[in-house]
């Protein structure tokens, strides 16, 4: 009865532990997806820079597709200026990830849109969307 007891008892606690380990791998990405906020802060933002312009596509917007590249392809933290400048030049330069499902079309448009908003604006955009989502 003890060694049956024992092994139980290490059993349970090697599931507790790699349970444990997976929620806390997984935090950053599962509080990262929450797609209404992220309408709702490129709402906000375009309120903010009206000069920015929207590129709708299956209701989205550019903004929304920008948050939505920063938080989930590239699964980066909301709250740091760094990142968000990271995601901006790999959204510029680079191929995007879960993109492929969408017309080539659209990543182009996004891409060039993006490009024709000066060094600026581009900056206020990632300091207002690492503000915003610093709240």
């Amino acid at each position: 009865m003890g060694k049956q007891l024992k092994f139980w008892f290490l059993a349970t606690l090697t599931t507790l532990m790699v349970l444990a380990g997976s929620i806390l791998q997984m935090g950053e990405p599962l509080m990262a997806t929450q797609t209404f906020s992220d309408i709702a802060i490129a709402d906000q933002l375009y309120i903010q820079y009206p000069d920015i312009p929207r590129a709708p596509e299956a209701n989205t917007t550019l903004l929304s597709r920008f948050i939505d590249y920063h938080l989930n392809t590239q699964a980066r933290p909301a709250h740091y200026h760094l990142d968000w400048e990271l995601s901006m030049a790999d959204y510029l330069d680079a191929a995007y990830g879960n993109r492929a499902q969408q017309s080539s079309t659209v990543a182009y448009t996004d891409k060039q849109t993006m490009k024709d908003l000066s060094r600026q604006q581009r900056h206020d955009l990632v300091r207002s969307l690492e503000q915003r989502f610093a709240q």
